[in-house]
């Protein structure tokens, strides 16, 4: 028992030793863009930790890791109808008087399609959020939906809609330096198709969707 439990410890040994004379870092394309890990490479295989990768996972997209349109600063996306581009992200700060702050995106809306559109009866609406920088996401509320994002504004084709979507906090929590050094680095807009059939209505019948028709934005590149 004592010979066997000897000759464990060394292969384990002989094993770490080998995995950290190996370690390197190795760079994997995840949700379309490259992202650096530390890897170690044991019986010619490479290996990452699994804390490691779901974080990458996460900062890429986490739960909000949809089949989608993916793009960077002002670069058009498009979705079979919708076209979609972000032109700037910029922060607001606490002022210390009870307003809110935080980010604010301004996206273009244009209507790609051939007939009278807009974005809450073809299921733009609910969900936009962003993806901040440790892999949390702060989703666009009822508030802001109401005041920035015209989702019931008819739009012809080829016209379009600018509008500057708030993504705010209240409280002094996180603070100003706190949201700073968490900067988003992608937004999400999903697409719920079922909208198109709501009420048992046809009206938008011939809305033609690609696969996956929902945006995503990566603010860490620009076109």
């Amino acid at each position: 028992m004592t010979r066997t439990l000897t000759t464990l410890l060394l292969a384990t040994l002989t094993l770490t030793a080998v995995s950290t004379a190996d370690a390197q870092k190795t760079t994997l394309t995840i949700g379309g863009q490259p992202t650096t890990l530390d890897t170690v490479k044991v019986g010619g295989r490479t290996y990452v930790a699994l804390d490691q990768l779901q974080k990458a996972l996460t900062a890429a997209g986490g739960s909000n890791q949809l089949g989608a349109a993916e793009g960077c600063l002002n670069e058009w996306l498009f979705n079979g109808t919708w076209r979609l581009r972000v032109t700037a992200v910029k922060y607001v700060p606490d002022a210390g008087n009870g307003n809110y702050y935080g980010w604010v995106v301004t996206t273009e809306f244009r209507n790609g399609g051939k007939q009278l559109l807009n974005l809450s009866n073809t299921g733009i609406e609910k969900g936009v959020s962003l993806a901040l920088k440790d892999g949390s996401t702060k989703e666009l509320g009822l508030s802001g939906i109401a005041s920035a994002f015209k989702t019931g504004t008819d739009l012809p084709p080829g016209a379009g809609l600018v509008m500057d979507l708030p993504f705010f906090w209240q409280g002094g929590t996180p603070t100003n330096e706190q949201l700073q050094a968490n900067p988003p680095v992608k937004l999400i807009v999903p697409v719920d198709v079922t909208a198109l059939r709501r009420g048992g209505s046809t009206l938008y019948k011939t809305v033609n969707y690609v696969k996956d028709p929902n945006f995503r934005v990566n603010f860490t590149c620009k076109k």
